[in-house]
């Protein structure tokens, strides 16, 4: 056994610059803008340094700038860069944080936790087995991402030549059901505002239900899930399953299930967040109402068109759910091999 100082070095991120464009910022749990300038090279890992997400362990690829909140790693000379990310994210790193109401990790914890000593073959096979995992999870992440942008170019281009508008009311309501949490069932789905993505609109993060423990919204696959809680967080998405909201959220459900391209995109467009934003009731946590937004009105292209946007979009999420359920799985997989392949218990085949 070696100490993990023996194989990476750490050094503190810096605060967070001016706004810039060309590398990614990352904060404690990952990117959360971009900037002008970096301080970490390709293929270091990002360590959540501070506060609750400390202990969580993230991969760049390309350079970067880390904050103050977050801890560079970066492998030493002879080290598998990609090996020292999975070695930090099978350490645990959470369970060695000190302080209660503001954890914290340090170098001098980090250096100090003992590792096994692995060769540079194991160490490569490691990362080329994991690795391909993850490429596989990235990939579809980026297909999600790209499906995002074409629905929303084909949106904004229908939209510049709509010849009306209509009300959100007419495309779409409410879904008020509630349940309290002693009739929330074993295995079902919980999504809150902290599983959606800022401007994504395929919801493909999800947690257990059974740590509910207060009422929540009833939701199915197809509904359009908008964040109404701080609106300007840009929290809008496709469900791809059915299960519970939190009560934070507005579940809209599409008046006519041909329409539901329409619906989905008309809410995450940014001239409605933008409005929902403006009427936003409360000063530290406002929250935007569904009779306002209800009163909005939206371009709309005219019925043939929005049909055939529906089919697009329709189309394109049972590509992206496919995907998200596979990532799913391969996630599963990889977090259930990281443990056997870092100890040896297994070999590593690429």
């Amino acid at each position: 056994m070696i100490r993990l100082g023996d194989v990476v070095a750490f050094t503190n991120g810096k605060a967070r610059p001016s706004p810039g464009t060309g590398f990614p910022t990352y904060g404690a749990n990952g990117v959360i803008g971009t900037a002008g300038r970096f301080n970490a090279e390709r293929e270091c890992s990002i360590v959540g340094r501070v506060g609750s997400y400390c202990g969580i362990v993230h991969f760049a690829r390309e350079r970067c700038w880390v904050t103050d909140n977050a801890i560079i790693a970066t492998a030493r000379e002879g080290v598998n860069p990609r090996y020292v990310y999975y070695l930090l994210k099978g350490l645990g790193l959470n369970h060695h944080r000190i302080g209660s109401g503001q954890p914290l990790l340090t170098h001098a914890i980090l250096n100090g936790l003992p590792v096994e000593d692995l060769p540079r073959p194991r160490q490569d096979a490691v990362a080329d087995v994991l690795g391909t995992l993850d490429d596989k999870i990235a990939a579809n992440a980026e297909l999600a991402a790209s499906a995002d942008d074409l629905v929303r170019a084909r949106y904004a281009e229908l939209a510049a030549a709509a010849p009306g508008s209509v009300r959100l009311a007419e495309i779409g309501r409410p879904v008020t059901a509630s349940v309290p949490a002693a009739g929330i069932g074993p295995g079902e789905n919980y999504i809150g505002l902290e599983h959606i993505a800022k401007r994504h609109m395929w919801l493909s993060g999800w947690a257990d239900a059974s740590a509910v423990l207060s009422t929540k919204k009833r939701f199915r696959a197809g509904d359009v899930l908008f964040g109404k809680l701080r609106p300007y967080f840009h929290k809008v998405g496709l469900a791809f399953v059915d299960g519970v909201a939190s009560t934070d959220v507005h579940v809209v459900r599409p008046m006519d299930g041909r329409h539901r391209g329409w619906l989905l995109a008309s809410l995450a467009s940014d001239g409605v967040v933008a409005h929902a934003s403006a009427l936003g009731d409360g000063t530290r946590m406002p929250r935007v109402k569904w009779p306002d937004l209800a009163r909005h009105e939206v371009p709309w292209p005219g019925e043939p068109r929005a049909r055939e946007f529906g089919g697009l979009v329709d189309a394109l999420a049972d590509r992206i759910a496919a995907a998200t359920a596979e990532s799913a799985a391969l996630a599963a997989q990889r977090d259930a091999l990281l443990p056997e392949l870092l100890a040896g218990r297994i070999e590593a085949t690429p």
